[in-house]
């Protein structure tokens, strides 16, 4: 690449952020469900905290899910993304 172009991405940094938080509230989910299989059953105190992990999980998804469609970049990144994929699978 030359000196005078260069080429720059942009990420939302906000949407990677909530991406992150849903991707640890379901490693925290999955990990206590390994638990309580390994166990056998569930206590209340773990079915309960389940419960709450995975609605840890659903708000996350939730918020993520809700930027990604209000959020200008990230829109048009997954349109360019979309009309990409559409082209690709365009029969000649």
């Amino acid at each position: 690449m030359s000196a005078g172009h260069s080429f720059k991405t942009e990420v939302c940094t906000e949407y990677k952020s909530l991406l992150h938080s849903c991707q640890k509230a379901l490693e925290k989910c999955r990990e206590l469900r390994e638990q309580i299989a390994e166990l056998g059953s569930a206590r209340k105190e773990e079915a309960d905290g389940l419960l709450r992990l995975q609605a840890d999980y659903a708000k996350a998804y939730s918020r993520s899910k809700r930027h990604k469609d209000d959020c200008a970049l990230c829109r048009y990144v997954s349109e360019i993304g979309t009309s990409h994929a559409e082209s690709i699978f365009v029969l000649h």
